[in-house]
């Protein structure tokens, strides 16, 4: 046999009486260990599970609206990136637009100013034609006075030495003539 310890309350008891007390036990303490029980369930339920399960509800709301929030979000972002990308594809294309026209209008605007510099050319060459058409009548007005002044000097130095009228009168005529 075992030397076992004996509690002090139980001196007179045998190890099978100490190990049937163990195993059969008292109701009363069976009672108030499931009233302390039941009693420590309804305090916790009260004071802490509710609390507890509260806010881990809120917890998993707030988590909810959360990931929503950013479902939403993502969705924005994705809507905001879309609507960049066809702005600046509407910018290229207007800027496309915008240049293509430019160019037109400095082709255009080229080929004004070639035409009027054309014309002005024109002009220009025309009146010089005109002035030396003038120029050209002047000096033959002056040739043709500048001849008449000779062929007067002429006919006065051919009076001086000869002087039959009529045959003078013929030659001044033809030297009229072939100048």
């Amino acid at each position: 046999m075992t030397n076992a310890v004996v509690p002090t309350d139980l001196a007179g008891v045998t190890a099978p009486e100490v190990e049937s007390t163990l195993l059969s036990p008292d109701i009363s303490m069976v009672i108030l260990t499931w009233l302390t029980f039941l009693f420590l369930l309804i305090v916790l339920n009260r004071f802490a599970w509710k609390p507890i399960l509260k806010a881990l509800d809120e917890r998993e709301a707030m988590i909810r609206r959360s990931l929503a929030d950013a479902d939403r979000i993502k969705e924005e972002l994705d809507r905001i990136h879309e609507v960049r990308r066809q702005s600046i594809h509407e910018a290229q294309e207007k800027a496309r637009e915008m240049i293509d026209e430019a160019r037109k209008a400095a082709m255009q605007a080229s080929l004004a100013i070639a035409e009027r510099a054309k014309k002005e050319a024109d002009i220009l060459l025309e009146n010089a034609r005109q002035d030396i058409k003038e120029e050209t009548q002047k000096a033959r007005m002056v040739l043709r006075e500048e001849s008449v002044r000779l062929a007067v000097g002429l006919a006065g130095k051919l009076i001086e030495e000869n002087l039959d009228t009529e045959k003078n009168r013929k030659l001044i005529h033809r030297l009229m003539v072939e100048t």
